[in-house]
């Protein structure tokens, strides 16, 4: 009872840190993501949302940087990692080559199986990660245990704690289930449900309407023992707790972390991230007030608010469109006119325009763009604009790699292997530790930087080395075309092994020089030809 009571004690401190974010959240939601704006209030199941946004600009600026971040870093149509091993001269070995390949294309078909709903997911995580700074991508095996299975929350479900080296290791997610459900997770689990669960789940008014609090708590487990079986053998322990009852329903152990927690922006002393959503949130604000003002005062030019003459005035002044106000007639004049309605509409356009650009910068839109190539740009202009461009998103990029796609490998890879869905390892790699490097078109990008660089180089070297050709033995043509694949994205395995390189180069300097023993050795054939012929002429 102990345990527990210390669980629920931490789950309710990881809570307290996080609400304070709970009304910046509800804002960003209430512009950003309608559909997610229940940090701190409930909204009815079918109930409209987004009533106030009158301008689209922020959500469609937050679209696009989801759909780029899912493009840059995991996109479906390449591969975005290799499979590798820290000791390089294994990679030598074919068989090591092939198994390593072979492993990467059975974790790509095992990520993107239909119903592990990885692309699903992984979009629902990218969004959260724009708008709030942070998102939860749950990997386990499938129900089944012939797959994998990703999960995505709601951001206020969950709570998260760091450790001293400012890395997430300890995770809650806290879920309302209905007695069916309730009573449901309770049998999968192997336990009997309570009696207020069965009390529920026998009226029909209350089985779906009243809700049941349960929270799975994930923390490390500092005593674990790896040479231990079980739970005691791993480093991470997980406990299903029905919060109510304070009973712990289910526990099991992970030998990863099991979930990924990308984190856009952190500074010190927060756990949770700041997000592009937070910069635009003032501006897109405003826009939506303009919006509305805007579309206020083009109703009212187009449709006027008029006034009727009358022996007194029986009615305030509407100046809404279409408002109608009685006036008094004692001084005669027009019985029916028009306000006078001031068209300020450009004006008011152009500022909208300008917010809108300081939306979609602070959703990086302008640097998305920088890459692009066209017909006008030269070489050099292409260079420096992918300079820029990593300069200002690399950062987070490199962030993003090692939080996110990073830990989502090394956890798919851990489950896979130990659920036997790989080959079994070459010898050379028994104790060998396996790597996992990323071929997203950011990196691509820095290889081609590099490409342009060497080019320009040996530009630079092309008058010197006429006249001194030994300037170029200070460049290695054997690593630079080894490097080459990577630069275009070509799999690993199209290139030779090492050894195998070097036993064409010798077969080849053997056949050259036989050659050139063949060709030296014409001229003396000849000759002792000739001397046996003058012999036998002699001889007559």
């Amino acid at each position: 009872m102990a345990r527990v009571h210390d669980l629920l004690d931490r789950f309710k401190g990881m809570g307290n840190k996080r609400d304070p974010w709970m009304n910046y959240w509800q804002q960003l939601a209430d512009i950003l993501l309608p559909n997610q704006a229940t940090f701190t209030r409930q909204n009815l199941a079918g109930e409209q949302r987004g009533q106030s946004i009158y301008d689209g600009t922020p959500r469609l600026a937050l679209r696009d940087l989801a759909t780029t971040l899912d493009g840059l870093i995991k996109p479906k149509t390449s591969s975005w990692f290799d499979v590798e091993v820290s000791d390089e001269e294994l990679m030598d070995y074919e068989e090591v080559k092939i198994w390593l390949e072979e492993t990467k294309d059975r974790m790509w078909n095992a990520i993107y199986r239909k119903d592990a709903r990885f692309i699903q997911r992984s979009g629902e995580v990218d969004l959260n990660l724009a708008c709030f700074g942070w998102g939860v991508l749950w990997i386990q095996e499938n129900r089944q245990r012939n797959g994998l299975m990703f999960r995505s929350f709601h951001n206020s479900q969950v709570a998260i704690d760091e450790n001293e080296d400012g890395i997430i290791d300890v995770v809650s997610i806290e879920e309302k289930l209905s007695a069916r459900q309730a009573d449901l997770l309770y049998r999968r689990m192997g336990s009997e449900p309570n009696r207020e669960i069965t009390d529920a789940l026998k009226n029909s008014k209350t089985q779906n309407a009243k809700e049941f609090n349960f929270v799975q708590i994930v923390v490390p487990q500092e005593d674990f023992d790896a040479s231990q079986f079980g739970i005691r053998g791993m480093p991470f322990v997980s406990a299903l707790i029905d919060v109510k009852d304070e009973k712990i329903i289910a526990e099991k152990g992970f030998h990863e972390f099991p979930a990924a927690i990308p984190r856009w922006e952190t500074y010190p002393g927060d756990v949770y991230a700041r997000s592009p959503g937070m910069i635009a949130l003032p501006d897109a604000q405003t826009l939506q007030a303009m919006g509305k003002t805007l579309l206020v005062g083009g109703q009212r030019a187009v449709d006027p608010p008029i006034w009727v003459l009358n022996d007194a005035v029986l009615s305030p002044l509407r100046t809404f469109p279409g408002g109608v106000t009685v006036l008094d007639t004692s001084d005669g004049g027009t019985p029916v006119g028009a306000f006078p309605v001031t068209t300020n509409l450009p004006i008011g356009r152009e500022m909208q325009n300008d917010y809108r650009r300081q939306v979609e910068a602070a959703f990086f839109k302008n640097v998305f763009n920088l890459p692009i190539e066209t017909r006008q740009m030269t070489a050099t202009e292409i260079v420096a604009r992918k300079e820029e461009f990593i300069r200002i998103i690399g950062p987070v990029f490199g962030r993003l790699e090692s939080d996110y796609i990073g830990h989502t490998v090394e956890r798919v890879f851990g489950i896979m292997e130990r659920a036997g869905a790989f080959s079994p390892r070459p010898d050379f790699l028994r104790n060998s530790k396996i790597t996992f490097r990323f071929k997203s078109p950011i990196q691509q990008a820095r290889k081609q930087m590099e490409i342009a660089s060497l080019s320009q180089s040996l530009q630079f070297l092309a008058p010197l080395a006429e006249t001194q050709p030994e300037i170029l033995d200070n460049y290695d043509g054997d690593i630079i075309a080894r490097d080459a694949p990577e630069w275009g994205g070509l799999p690993n395995k199209w290139l030779r092994p090492k050894k195998a390189v070097d036993k064409i180069r010798e077969s080849r300097t053997q056949g050259q020089t036989q050659t050139q023993d063949l060709a030296a050795a014409g001229p003396v054939s000849e000759a002792i030809k000739n001397v046996a012929t003058a012999q036998d002429l002699l001889s007559q």
